[in-house]
């Protein structure tokens, strides 16, 4: 497994961001909100998998952008802290 981070922003009437919230819930067994429209990911596929299923529920105007990534660092997110921590520690 290997962490992401995934932010997108929804510029069409579709999907809605509860869309876009259970399509990230369906793709990955562990996930967060890190920020508004910000979510980590722990999945088991390239970014570039991992965009190309996300790709299918957005529209042409909405952006999407998925990052592989092994370290981070933060202060206060939305997501359990120590849950993200523990998951990047694996990935060092």
């Amino acid at each position: 497994m290997a962490n992401f981070i995934v932010t997108y922003d929804l510029n069409g009437p579709n999907p809605s961001h509860k869309q876009m919230d259970e399509a990230i819930s369906r793709v990955a067994a562990k996930y967060g909100r890190l920020l508004e429209t910000v979510w980590w990911l722990d999945y088991r596929g390239t970014a570039a998998e991992l965009r190309d299923l996300l790709q299918t529920i957005l529209g042409k105007e909405d952006l999407l952008l998925v990052i592989e990534c092994k370290s981070a660092a933060w202060t206060k997110l939305l997501v359990n802290s120590q849950a993200f921590k523990d998951a990047f520690n694996r990935a060092a």
